[in-house]
């Protein structure tokens, strides 16, 4: 499992998960990375390339190696908001570049958290979510940049939204359009033991409620869960699952803390992308 000290008392515990569901392509990337600058951060990534236009794959390759360079420029102290403002326009950029070398459209969805010791931060475009459960609560869910989201509301756990039609799940904003995207910023101060954050695409959404993702995060370790969710969400797709993956960071309080001993740092290092299998990735120890 991955794991960054955070301080003495905490740990941020992460992993990713992916399942190419029933698609002929896995479209979607995520990942954990690490900053040189800042071993006690890390930003989960996840990005899904939007399969209606040609390159999708090749966008969300782009979004992860993008976020990876910008991250490790990243120091303490340097403002969340203007990180991820500076990063969505720079992966707007790059997409519309690899496009044009590649004679294709790339496009797609973006979610992306950022743990500090002492406060985390995130952003999304598109349709990937991000999620803040504390002890099996949910306390945030993000709103999609869909028809749904512009009329403020949001799909049930089947995918529907009550009333607005089949064209709720619509995107209104992603990477690598012609317009200048729309980040929508979230963040809070002071996590603590109990505090989980999930990133995830469509595929792992879709068919499941808020609340009830929230009660899988409960009680369980970061890869358990993740596994229970994808394997929760492909038992629902009855044959026309999307792609679906997910990033999950968890904070926890460190066993010498417990003890009531000082812990030592342990910095992350940039997970790789899934393969597309059920099994959530553990990443090697440094």
């Amino acid at each position: 499992m991955r794991e960054v000290q955070s301080d003495a008392q905490l740990r941020l515990l992460g992993c990713t998960a992916q399942h190419r569901g029933d698609r002929a392509e896995q479209q979607d990337r995520v990942a954990v990375l690490a900053s040189a600058r800042a071993p006690r951060c890390a930003l989960g990534v996840l990005a899904d390339g939007v399969g209606g236009c040609a390159g999708g794959a090749l966008a969300a390759e782009n979004v992860v190696r993008t976020s990876a360079r910008r991250f490790d420029d990243f120091a303490p102290g340097d403002d969340a908001g203007a990180f991820f403002l500076g990063l969505v326009d720079e992966l707007n950029t790059v997409l519309h570049v690899a496009g044009a070398t590649a004679g294709l459209s790339p496009h797609s969805t973006f979610a992306a958290i950022l743990v500090q010791p002492d406060r985390v931060d995130w952003c999304h475009v598109g349709d990937s979510r991000v999620y803040h459960v504390r002890d099996g609560r949910l306390l945030h869910c993000t709103i999609d940049h869909s028809v749904a989201g512009s009329l403020g509301k949001t799909l049930d756990g089947a995918g529907v939204l009550h009333p607005a039609g089949f064209a709720a799940g619509t995107l209104t904003d992603a990477l690598g359009t012609r317009r200048a995207p729309h980040a929508t910023l979230g963040g809070m101060r002071e996590p603590r033991a109990g505090d989980t954050f999930l990133l995830c695409s469509d595929g792992l959404w879709n068919p499941l409620a808020p609340d009830e993702i929230a009660r899988e995060l409960a009680g369980r370790a970061p890869r358990a869960a993740a596994e229970r969710l994808v394997e929760t969400a492909r038992a629902r797709a009855g044959g026309r699952g999307d792609n679906c993956s997910l990033v999950l960071l968890s904070v926890t309080s460190t066993p010498a803390a417990t003890a009531g001993h000082p812990a030592a740092s342990a910095p992350l290092r940039p997970a790789p992308s899934d393969d597309g299998s059920a099994r959530a990735r553990a990443p090697r120890a440094a």
